[in-house]
């Protein structure tokens, strides 16, 4: 008889541990997102806070260009780090957040001071960098003279070095790009925000019950200004790391 109690409590317990570690497992997700620059790493990190808030721990796996959209429709990651709203109606299987976490602004970066006017004309005879896979640079340099780098630490250094005549980045991983890698090379935004779009997070459909408990939080750290001080969290954490690494 005390045999089978032990039995039934080891029995008992075991399933407690292992139910334990079946929630734990559940509230673990990957996520994929487009290469590592700088700047993705500053959205990384403020998604990083934002799933922290609901309870769940995210990792990231890097993949270029589109890959990174189409490991995650595919179901091999649980979910993509930052696109453009739309893309479900490409990518059947995910979903989109109701509320962007990040928005961004496309702007050319030169190098010197000698300035230069993004008219047709001009962008015609232009050498242009942009990253592969960055949808919105490609879009608006269909037509003229892009040079596609795998990126964007490779399309600032092709920049300093005069293999292209501008770049197209944003100002968040453009930006960041310059601050921590080419201060002293007089490279930096040129002239009016050429686009500016709002970026989603988007779910695999096997995560969608997480989707209204994370839309209910991003509106509400956009709404209270804590969002922003997150990307500023963001921008020192990156920082720091930097320099631990030097």
């Amino acid at each position: 008889m005390i045999r089978l109690l032990y039995v039934f409590v080891v029995c008992f317990f075991s399933l407690i541990f292992f139910a334990e570690l079946a929630v734990a497992s559940e509230k673990k997700l990957v996520i994929s997102r487009f290469k590592n620059a700088d700047g993705d790493k500053v959205v990384s990190y403020v998604l990083e806070q934002i799933y922290k808030r609901i309870g769940y721990e995210i990792t990231f796996v890097d993949f270029p260009g589109k890959t990174s959209v189409i490991k995650a429709n595919a179901g091999e990651a649980d979910g993509e780090n930052m696109r453009r709203a739309g893309l479900e109606s490409v990518y059947s299987n995910l979903v989109q957040l109701s509320y962007p976490h990040v928005d961004i602004n496309f702007r050319l970066y030169i190098k010197g001071d000698e300035g230069f006017l993004p008219a047709a004309d001009s962008w015609k005879n232009t050498r242009i960098g942009i990253v592969k896979g960055v949808i919105v640079a490609e879009e608006m340099t269909k037509g003229l003279n892009p040079v596609l780098h795998d990126s964007v630490g490779d399309l600032f250094e092709q920049l300093n070095l005069g293999k292209i005549d501008v770049a197209i980045a944003t100002d968040l991983i453009g930006g960041l790009e310059v601050f921590m890698n080419h201060q002293r090379e007089n490279i930096k935004a040129h002239g009016e925000t050429l686009k500016t779009i709002s970026l989603y997070h988007y779910l695999h459909k096997k995560n969608e019950h997480l989707v209204p408990i994370l839309n209910k939080e991003i509106e509400l750290l956009r709404k209270n200004g804590e969002l922003q001080k997150l990307y500023v969290e963001g921008f020192k954490f990156v920082r720091a790391q930097a320099d631990d690494n030097e």
